[in-house]
């Protein structure tokens, strides 16, 4: 067995090691502040347009001047997708978010996103819905159960979401297999 190296070589040894490493600590806890300073609402607004560009609407859709985001009950995340989309096209159009409130129609959204309601309001929201190509989304717990398509939830500090299949097929709706693997089972 040799002998342990002096400390003059194991410094020696180590020495071109010592930059990279603080380099990739640094590197570390740099991600880790970006990371933080994502707030839920633009975390659920990425989401939300993650779901836009892997679901499939009808071909036979009315044309519009803009593919609408609607957004019920949160300002927040209303605000985040606005921002988040500023520019983006999805099915050949702008895109378009606006706020809308419960009483109002909403047959020209392509997406619904409900917060800050009761399920029971949310179930009547898109029970209006139910066999529109409207893609509907909420953070309510119940809200796949009450016929909602998607439901965001946190799961040990990370955003997750359940996806009701059978109500987007009904809507003439198609959901991406990448989307659906992701999903968490509806309970």
């Amino acid at each position: 067995m040799p002998p342990p190296p002096s400390r003059k070589t194991f410094v020696r040894r180590i020495a071109p090691i010592v930059p990279l490493a603080g380099a990739l600590v640094l590197a570390l806890v740099r991600g880790l502040a970006i990371a933080q300073d994502v707030t839920e609402p633009a975390l659920k607004a990425a989401f939300i347009y993650n779901f836009a560009r892997f679901t499939t609407w009808p071909a036979d859709l009315p044309a519009t001047d803009s593919f609408v985001i609607c957004v019920l009950g949160d300002a927040a995340v209303s605000d985040a997708l606005a921002r988040a989309v500023a520019g983006r096209q999805l099915m050949e159009r702008p895109i378009a978010v606006t706020p809308v409130v419960a009483a109002a129609p909403k047959r020209g959204c392509r997406i619904l996103y409900v917060s800050g309601v009761p399920v029971r309001e949310a179930a009547s929201v898109v029970g209006d819905l139910r066999d529109e190509p409207v893609l509907t989304i909420s953070n309510i717990e119940g809200f796949a159960s009450a016929g909602g398509m998607t439901q965001f939830f946190f799961e040990h500090g990370q955003l997750r979401f359940r996806i009701h299949n059978e109500s987007a097929k009904r809507a003439g709706l198609q959901i991406s297999s990448k989307l659906l693997i992701m999903a968490r089972p509806n309970d």
